[in-house]
């Protein structure tokens, strides 16, 4: 039995030791995930995140190594309620690191867009925008606030670069009252120039944006739906360039359905041929909501596991949205994390979707209804078909939470075992005194 990457060192310390006991039959745990690769076999937790080299069967069933697979519980107590011990796992470890007030504040400057994305999912809201009073009220609320220094402030929207004078506005207000800040910024990237990155390096602090480039540029623009159209697709490119080389690390999103598919190669062609400064930028594919939620989900994200060598050959860094992380997410999501969004008209909600009944109050008043915010953050109600899934602790546990997957088991395991083996080759790599192939 060999150890390929710990336990993670926080429930190391947090967690009570899985003594073996006498009499009792130990079965795997149901958050124990086992693969073969290369001829060998593996068993990875997907809770405490040790991964080992060993057949945990044949352990199962033995005298070998059994002990030390109970106290690394990967061999659990015949008819335990692995569901419920997540849960109080998880409470406590959100009890050790959860503090008063908010971690970070996404704030929208406006509802309004220069783009009609053809999936967008603020489609219906009023493109409202907010005003200097509401910006002035959002400081005093973030200084007010504020559990951690420095604090993150990301910009959404709509699109947040309709707004400069906003973003200006919140920034000068904090740095004012000596608030020390850095995030980020989600937009289409249409409207960045090489001022707006002065901006963002220098008052906004802006460390990260993500770019939203949706396939080809035949369904870039068929996509976006731009009012007005100059080039966008590749001025956006060349954009994402320059912010890559003034140190900003750009994450592109590629929002996928099939229709684009054939289009993706073309895609990242363009983009490795434009963005001269590959060095901080990620690239990543995103089924809609539509596609998650349909028959074909498990096929796209196939798909897009293999566009991995396509995104190397490209030149540029991977950016995953699903697969195993080898540390303990005690936070799942900014709502799960006590974060808050600040809406154009300063209204707070725990989640980007802005759903009008998760409204829980203002940046004038503060909180005025926390138990809507209480409702849609709850932990201790697990839909019934996750209870047993062995990819419960790497998933949200938000009953309420939007986001729905089809198929969604399969394709954890997929991810999971893939990017697992992943891990494996590059850690045997380094071992032969090579550098890793990320």
């Amino acid at each position: 039995m060999i150890e390929r990457n710990p336990q993670d060192a926080a429930l190391f310390r947090i967690l009570p030791a899985q003594e073996p006991q006498i009499g009792v039959t130990y079965v795997p745990s149901q958050f124990a995930v086992t693969f073969t690769h290369n001829g060998k076999r593996y068993a990875f937790h997907t809770l405490t995140k040790q991964l080992l080299e060993a057949d945990l069967k044949n352990a199962a069933e033995s005298n070998i190594g059994k002990e030390a697979l109970i106290r690394g519980l990967f061999l659990v107590p015949e008819g335990k309620d692995e569901c419920a011990y997540y849960q109080s796992v998880s409470a406590l470890m959100r009890t050790y690191y959860r503090k008063q007030g908010h971690r970070a504040f996404m704030i929208l400057p406006t509802f309004g867009c220069n783009a009609r994305c053809v999936y967008c999912y603020e489609e219906g809201m009023k493109p409202i925008s907010m005003t200097a009073e509401t910006a002035d009220a959002v400081v005093r609320y973030i200084v007010e606030t504020q559990a951690v220094d420095p604090v993150k402030i990301n910009w959404f929207g709509g699109e947040p670069l309709l707004k400069p004078d906003i973003i200006d506005r919140v920034s000068e207000g904090l740095q004012k009252a000596g608030v020390h800040y850095r995030g980020g910024m989600v937009s289409n990237g249409s409207l960045i120039t090489p001022e707006i990155i002065e901006k963002m390096k220098g008052l906004w602090n802006v460390t990260w944006a993500q770019i939203s480039l949706d396939g080809c540029e035949r369904d870039y623009i068929a996509r976006k739906r731009y009012v007005g159209y100059h080039d966008t697709y590749r001025s956006v490119m060349r954009s994402i360039s320059d912010m890559s080389e003034a140190g900003i690390r750009v994450i592109i999103r590629c929002n996928t359905e099939e229709s684009i598919w054939d289009g993706v190669p073309r895609f990242l062609k363009d983009l490795s041929e434009t963005v001269v400064h590959k060095k901080n930028v990620q690239v990543y594919f995103s089924p809609l909501d539509h596609v998650r939620r349909g028959p074909d989900a498990y096929a796209m994200w196939e798909k897009i596991l293999d566009a991995r060598t396509l995104i190397r050959e490209a030149g540029f860094e991977l950016q995953m949205q699903l697969g195993p992380k080898l540390h303990f997410d005690v936070f799942h999501c900014m709502a799960d994390a006590g974060s808050v969004v600040i809406g154009p008209d300063g209204k707070l909600y725990p989640c980007d979707h802005c759903d009008a009944d998760t409204c829980f109050g203002d940046v004038f008043r503060g909180t005025t209804n926390e138990a809507a915010r209480t409702e849609f953050c709850r932990t201790d109600r697990i839909r019934e078909k996750c209870r047993a899934c062995p990819y419960l602790p790497c998933c949200t546990g938000f009953a309420s939470c939007p986001v729905h997957d089809a198929d969604c088991r399969r394709i954890r395991e997929l991810y999971t075992v893939s990017l697992l083996k992943d891990f494996i080759d590059r850690k045997t790599i380094t071992a032969d005194g090579d550098d890793p192939v990320c």
